[in-house]
């Protein structure tokens, strides 16, 4: 007997908001509908590949991955190929591509794929768009608040994991992030990490000899 009643039941009864659980938390999570296009990313992946949803799903993959995931996609809505664990290399803002590993399931509606629902695992960044050139003067001034933010972006922090550290408003700590990468003059969070560790400003201080 299926448990999909029961489960639908209990979760109903428990009064807990489930779509705002998957929106907060901290794996990058999608929705694909049959035709592949994006319709929902929760924070964290929207955070991974901005401005996602509404968009077919190869124009955030890089372009010489596109045509064989999109072929691979299609046997898999047709049920002749097993939803498997893959890599692929993502496009992110900036033009900065991550590789990283997709888990997905099919969405089933009367036995026929109807769309495919899938989680991000990130991997480390794999190729990188050109940084700026480095500045001949010295890198720029961070406010202590501003410090935090970028050693939590390195950390590879949410905008909510972020705001619940620092005890601020999601919208206080998307400011600050703002206010980091125009100090950077990166377009992204991560150029912004790897123009910080360039320039030597995620780099930890020295111990005292004999430490």
């Amino acid at each position: 007997m299926s448990q999909r009643p029961e489960l639908a039941t209990r979760l109903e009864a428990l009064g807990g908001d489930l779509y705002g659980s998957l929106q907060q938390h901290p794996v990058p999570m999608y929705v694909l509908d049959r035709a592949g296009t994006i319709l929902w990313t929760n924070e964290v992946a929207n955070e991974l590949i901005p401005g996602a949803a509404d968009r077919p799903f190869g124009d955030v993959v890089v372009p010489e991955a596109a045509l064989r995931m999109r072929r691979h996609f299609a046997l898999r809505m047709l049920g002749r190929e097993a939803f498997v664990d893959h890599r692929v290399v993502l496009r992110g803002s900036g033009g900065a591509r991550r590789e990283v590993e997709i888990s997905s399931a099919p969405l089933r509606e009367g036995g026929r794929i109807v769309g495919v629902f899938g989680v991000i695992r990130p991997g480390p960044p794999r190729v990188v768009a050109a940084l700026p050139e480095r500045r001949a003067a010295d890198p720029p001034s961070l406010t202590p608040r501003q410090g935090e933010i970028l050693l939590l972006l390195a950390a590879g922090r949410t905008t909510a994991q972020m705001a619940e550290l620092l005890g601020l408003s999601t919208e206080t700590i998307r400011n600050h992030v703002r206010a980091v990468l125009a100090q950077l003059g990166a377009r992204s969070r991560l150029e912004a990490v790897l123009v910080a560790h360039r320039d030597g400003m995620l780099e930890l201080p020295k111990q005292p000899a004999g430490d």
